[in-house]
């Protein structure tokens, strides 16, 4: 894993840091100055600093997306932030779950747990504006399924929705 890299506005720009992921997803905390990328076939995310000065990148932390102990395949599909910037989620593809961590000084992820996605293989996933719901793609079971979100806890509950699509792929909000 590369350590700093120069930053650039340009998935160009980072290809030499983060070659050997396929999908680069890097969005800014908003209440940090950092950004996470999400390694995929390792199941981790990365948190980075930004030293806007010097344009670096400077890697401080790696955590699993999977719980301790785990040794099946899975792989990480999507991250994202939730709108107030407290609390970070990961999609895990065959392990079929999404994981929860809350954002901490400095912008240092804990692992607060998981829960089961209701359905296979989570392709992407977005909360919606308000940040009150999670909207989960499961591409296999042909199915957006619904949690609601605790806004203090970051704690993620199914409503019991599932709304049929074909093979979604990816949702988003536009307002």
């Amino acid at each position: 894993m590369c350590k700093t890299a120069p930053f650039l506005p340009t998935p160009r720009g980072l290809s030499h840091c983060l070659r050997e992921t396929a999908r680069v997803i890097l969005p800014f905390i908003p209440m940090d100055n950092g950004c996470i990328r999400c390694r995929k076939k390792a199941s981790t995310l990365v948190l980075f600093d930004y030293d806007s000065t010097g344009g670096v990148l400077a890697a401080v932390q790696s955590v699993s997306t999977l719980p301790a102990g785990f040794t099946g395949t899975s792989f990480t599909s999507e991250v994202m932030v939730s709108p107030d910037g407290r609390f970070v989620y990961a999609a895990n593809r065959l392990h079929n779950t999404i994981a929860a961590f809350s954002v901490g000084a400095g912008g240092i992820l804990t692992y607060s747990g998981e829960v089961s996605t209701e359905g296979d293989y989570p392709r992407s996933f977005n909360i919606d504006p308000t940040g009150s719901f999670l909207y989960l793609c499961n591409q296999r079971s042909d199915a957006i399924t619904t949690f609601s979100v605790n806004r203090q806890t970051g704690r993620l509950t199914f409503t019991g929705r599932y709304t049929p699509v074909g093979t979604p792929a990816a949702i988003i909000f536009l307002t």
